[in-house]
């Protein structure tokens, strides 16, 4: 005699996921542990968010490039409360330089940059499901201004700057985590 047994939406969900899956921690979007980000506009081109250094040939601004087995792509997300998170790469974590998003017109033409870590809005992480696996990422101080974070092609208008832009339905405001 075989027995039946009743799968619940969490049995259904576990079995679902794969060993080839980041765990996300269900009180927020972002992955535990160290993961690469990339944007729907530029995974086919294998292209990665790098921070770069704040005195680095960008002025710290966090850049598109090639995925590579480099420190400055893989970014951690740490708690800082109220469902925000501060965002990191291995390459500056023990500089103590946390991702800001900066205002469209700010003093950085509204590039996402890497600055020391302080207790400053704009270092403030939100990832918003969007549908598909893709997250949209915004910061506490933009949110009010609907601005998300977009990723723009390394040779493009941004020279491959990320930064804050008017939240859109576009692929280069879509991250994924990898």
């Amino acid at each position: 005699m075989k027995k039946l047994f009743k799968l619940t939406a969490p049995a259904i969900i576990l079995l679902a996921i794969s060993s080839n899956t980041l765990a996300i921690d269900t009180g927020s979007s972002f992955p535990d542990g160290y993961f690469k980000l990339t944007t729907q506009f530029r995974e086919s081109k294998g292209e990665c968010l790098e921070g770069n250094q704040v005195k680095g040939s960008m002025n710290g601004a966090a850049f598109m490039d090639k995925c590579q087995n480099v420190t400055g792509q893989l970014w951690k997300a740490t708690p800082a409360g109220n469902g925000y998170f501060k965002l990191t790469t291995q390459f500056r974590e023990s500089k103590d330089e946390c991702l800001e998003g900066n205002q469209v017109k700010g003093s950085m033409n509204g590039a996402a940059f890497m600055d020391k870590c302080q207790n400053v809005t704009g270092q403030l992480w939100k990832a918003t499901p969007a549908g598909n696996g893709y997250f949209k990422l915004t910061t506490q101080f933009r949110e009010s201004k609907d601005e998300c974070l977009e990723g723009n092609q390394v040779k493009g208008s941004m020279n491959g700057a990320a930064f804050m832009d008017k939240c859109q339905n576009v692929t280069g405001q879509l991250w994924k985590f990898k």
